[in-house]
């Protein structure tokens, strides 16, 4: 059996050898003792703490020249719930909100320049319309995208929009302010479908425990002309508000 390939990153290495030196160390070190203990010159590891500094990862304590790890890492490891958490916590609000509104529902995340259904439930109705597990959208001119993109931050949301991909719309950044801020001030989109006539998309964004939007509740809403389906737009949308906000409570969320 072949070994597994060795890779060597010395400059990585270095960094990740005072982060894990360094939550050892409740008490902190100073820069003489990181080094002793890594048996490296100060010379090969200042440069390095200097960067982990700037980046937040490490910390000086108070009145003191010792340096300790900051809780940025552990921050980082508990922002964004994997998708299979994510989805298991989803999977019982959902079935529950389309049994009470009789309409379909999926749950939008953003990947790589677009939002993918990371979760599907279909409407119990006989009479069904519904987006693919799986599937993936454009982030300008669609439901998710838009409360994507309306509730990131300012970094990322400049990361978003540099990862679209060449063949999407790109956005109109004016234009989309506007939608930004009716978006923040109502607490949701709704929009008529791009891809099916008769369809208003309904979207509320999903938050992780630390207020971040990690996930956007959808609705594909039909309206129903021979009185089948009593629960009305309005109505769904109290429904769906509420699933997204229990998502949001489940995952750590508090407003």
């Amino acid at each position: 059996m072949v070994g597994k390939k060795q890779y060597s990153a010395p400059a990585l290495e270095k960094g990740l050898d005072i982060i894990e030196l360094l939550a050892m160390e409740e008490g902190g070190l100073k820069v003489t003792e990181i080094t002793e203990k890594l048996n490296k010159s100060v010379g090969e590891l200042f440069r390095m703490l200097m960067v982990l500094e700037q980046r937040g990862y490490v910390e000086t304590i108070d009145g003191t020249d010792r340096y300790r790890l900051s809780l940025k890492l552990f921050g980082l490891a508990n922002r964004f719930p994997p998708v299979k958490r994510l989805s298991s916590i989803a999977g019982p609000v959902m079935k529950k909100l389309v049994f009470k509104i009789e309409q379909s529902c999926h749950l939008v995340t953003f990947y790589d320049g677009q939002g993918h259904v990371i979760a599907q439930q279909d409407s119990p109705s006989a009479r069904n319309f519904c987006v693919r597990l799986g599937a993936s959208a454009p982030l300008m001119n669609t439901c998710s995208g838009h409360v994507l993109l309306s509730y990131a931050s300012k970094e990322r949301f400049t990361m978003m929009l540099e990862k679209i991909p060449e063949h999407h719309p790109k956005p109109d950044l004016k234009g989309f302010e506007l939608i930004s801020k009716r978006i923040t001030e109502v607490g949701y989109e709704s929009m008529r479908s791009r891809q099916a006539q008769g369809v208003n998309d309904i979207g509320y964004p999903v938050f992780d425990s630390s207020g971040d939007v990690i996930a956007v509740l959808v609705c594909p809403f039909m309206e129903f002309i021979d009185g089948s389906h009593p629960t009305s737009f309005e109505e769904a949308k109290d429904y769906i508000s509420d699933a997204a906000l229990e998502m949001s409570n489940l995952l750590g969320f508090y407003s």
